[in-house]
């Protein structure tokens, strides 16, 4: 058993990943949050994420292994888990530290992922450098697979659209479509990272990918789940680029509905969108050949625990009436 805390793991990606370490029935889980419980949830423990604050919590309770889910979205974010990184390598408890990386390699440039808040992850990258005892892995399950499979899915993901829109029957590809990405289901990355916390050593990069596919076979397999093929429309890489793309009907109202998450309205969702699946297309989303020192869980774990959904399969649950 390790003693674990979970920063954000009352938000959309922390919750998923505070329960499935909760599910392990291991490990004793805390959740730092900046709002205090409404159910007296002893697990909760609220903090203003100063670093004297953190410090304290991280001591008091004996924290072993640091997992951040902040949503790295802004300068005050970036700064609360620099203020984590170093109330966790002053704690002589804590051994391990998850940062908030839920997605691909963010230390490249933008000819591979053009991407402004990936600077946001390499801020903490280069804190975590500096720590003098905290053993540390960066985790890479791809694209969620959740956003496929909205808005039918149970998820814990508010709604984006990337590329498909299956209601509306739509996909828009950049280039040729044959742009590879690599993704996983939330709750089968949480539950690997889960698994990850029983492994004597961690390298420093943590692979949890369920499916890679070209985005022109996940049309396929889109229109297969539902009966019909997608009305697919293509538009060149460097449009997106410049922010000049091609929405999807799903994602027009989304500024309306959630104000405060794009306080930058439409063309703030537009430029979201459109740097991340420029970065697909670029290839900065194909976890298939990774370098460096990685180790690949789903492997690792084959045939111990139960193996992730695919995602033809995730998407004919979904889809198919």
């Amino acid at each position: 058993m390790v003693i674990v805390a979970v920063a954000g793991g009352t938000g959309d990606l922390g919750r998923i990943l505070a329960q499935a370490v909760i599910d392990t029935g291991k490990h004793e889980v805390y959740i730092l949050s900046r709002k205090p419980p409404v159910d007296q949830n002893e697990r909760i423990i609220q903090t203003d994420y100063t670093e004297e604050s953190l410090a304290h919590i991280l001591s008091e309770k004996g924290v072993e292994v640091v997992i951040c889910a902040l949503i790295m979205d802004s300068d005050s974010a970036c700064e609360a888990q620099l203020r984590l990184i170093r109330a966790a390598d002053q704690c002589p408890s804590v051994k391990r530290f998850i940062p908030s990386e839920f997605n691909v390699e963010y230390d490249v440039g933008d000819e591979v992922l053009p991407y402004p808040e990936k600077r946001f992850h390499q801020i903490a990258r280069r804190a975590l450098e500096r720590t003098n005892s905290v053993e540390y892995a960066y985790f890479y399950p791809g694209m969620f697979m959740d956003y496929f499979g909205m808005p039918r899915v149970s998820t814990c993901l508010r709604p984006l659209y990337f590329f498909f829109d299956p209601v509306h029957g739509r996909a828009i590809l950049p280039g040729d479509g044959e742009g590879k990405m690599s993704m996983t289901l939330t709750t089968d990355a949480a539950r690997y990272l889960a698994l990850a916390l029983d492994l004597p050593r961690w390298p420093r990069v943590l692979k949890a990918v369920a499916s890679t596919v070209s985005l022109k076979e996940l049309a396929a397999l889109v229109g297969k789940s539902q009966d019909r093929p997608l009305k697919v429309t293509f538009q060149p890489v460097e449009d997106l680029l410049r922010h000049d793309s091609i929405s999807l009907p799903s994602n027009m109202h989304l500024a309306k509905d959630y104000p405060e998450r794009f306080p930058g309205g439409a063309e703030q969702v537009r430029a979201l969108v459109a740097d991340l699946e420029a970065g697909v297309a670029l290839g900065a989303y194909d976890l298939s050949e990774i370098g460096g020192e990685h180790l690949d869980l789903v492997e690792w774990f084959e045939g111990l625990h139960p193996p992730p959904q695919q995602i033809g399969d995730f998407l004919e649950k979904t889809w198919r009436s």
